[in-house]
């Protein structure tokens, strides 16, 4: 439950380091249910009363640049889950703004900020104004401001276990640097023990694995295990355009995914991405995916975010598989 007073004081909070004007323009392409579109195409606008842009076709990055052009941009958001450096670096080397956020719906969508011109890789920015940012002793990112919500519809118990003495218990891990910088290292829940006692964070793994233009998304398996495995989803648009190129026969997306060459291709990427990495956390195996994700089977989230606990149960079989 968010009130009132929550979304109005993050409507002015977020323009404070980085000042909104009535002639700024925003293109709205995230889903209106997520807390950060929220903000930006309804809650910020109405209070600085910019135009807000919705792209009517899906073929998002050709006609963008014909109808708006990423010239025009001043400013760019990235934030909802982590994006690479070397990401942040192109967008900018190239002339687009983008810049990381971090934050949550509890409280009220933004926690930090990068200022404009102070943009610092591998960090998710300052806390805004009048936003509280501290570590707990076990790595957690804990949070307290005017923006943290006031709880969840009809479960007090979930509320309290989350709102601790005026503290939002984000749930994800992190530092602070010493210029009270941000990083996520990851969601505590997700830390990856193995059998060996090493702790792995797997979506620093994983975001490593998502900077190949073959692969969508990933997810590192290795709790209890002796080896971190990973189940792959293949980005469709590339790889589909790869076996064209290289004459891969295929019939059904399946097919695509079991194709030898295609298989092959993805194992080449995760070998650049273990030259990076060290022993322990290298992808030992991987499977990729036979199936596209879809948010009525209940693996992904409205805002398109892999559930991981989700993915773990239905693919318990193909999990088990790397493991014999």
């Amino acid at each position: 439950m968010l009130t009132h007073r929550n979304v109005t004081w993050m409507a002015r909070a977020v323009a404070v380091d980085n000042p909104i004007f009535d002639t700024d323009e925003v293109l709205s392409f995230l889903p209106l249910c997520h807390i950060f579109e929220r903000i930006f195409s309804v809650l910020a606008h109405v209070t600085h009363g910019y135009t807000v842009n919705f792209v009517g076709a899906l073929d998002v990055f050709r006609k963008l640049n014909e109808r708006l052009g990423f010239e025009r941009i001043r400013v760019a958001y990235s934030g909802a889950a982590p994006i690479a450096p070397d990401v942040l670096a192109f967008f900018q080397a190239i002339g687009v703004n983008l810049i990381e956020g971090y934050g949550q719906t509890e409280g009220t969508g933004v926690t930090t900020l990068s200022p404009v011109g102070k943009v610092k890789f591998g960090t998710v920015g300052l806390p805004l104004p009048g936003v509280q940012v501290r570590i707990a002793d076990d790595g957690e990112i804990l949070v307290r401001s005017p923006a943290v919500f006031a709880g969840y519809f009809k479960d007090s118990r979930a509320t309290a276990e989350t709102v601790v003495d005026g503290w939002l218990h984000s749930g994800d891990v992190g530092e602070l640097d010493a210029n009270g910088y941000l990083r996520i290292t990851d969601r505590k829940k997700d830390i990856i023990v193995t059998a060996g006692g090493k702790n792995i964070t797997p979506q620093y793994i994983e975001n490593k694995l998502k900077a190949s233009i073959y692969i969508n998304d990933a997810v590192v398996i290795g709790d209890r295990r002796k080896f971190l495995a990973a189940l792959i989803m293949i980005d469709e648009d590339n790889v589909v355009k790869y076996a064209q190129d290289h004459k891969v026969q295929f019939s059904t997306y399946r097919d695509l995914t079991e194709a030898p060459e295609i298989v092959r291709l993805i194992q080449a990427e995760v070998d650049a991405v273990n030259a990076t990495l060290s022993r322990v956390e290298n992808v030992r195996k991987f499977t990729i995916l036979p199936k596209k994700l879809y948010e009525e089977d209940g693996e992904v989230t409205p805002t398109m975010k892999v559930k991981r606990r989700a993915i773990n149960d239905a693919f318990a079989d193909l999990i088990e598989a790397m493991y014999r």
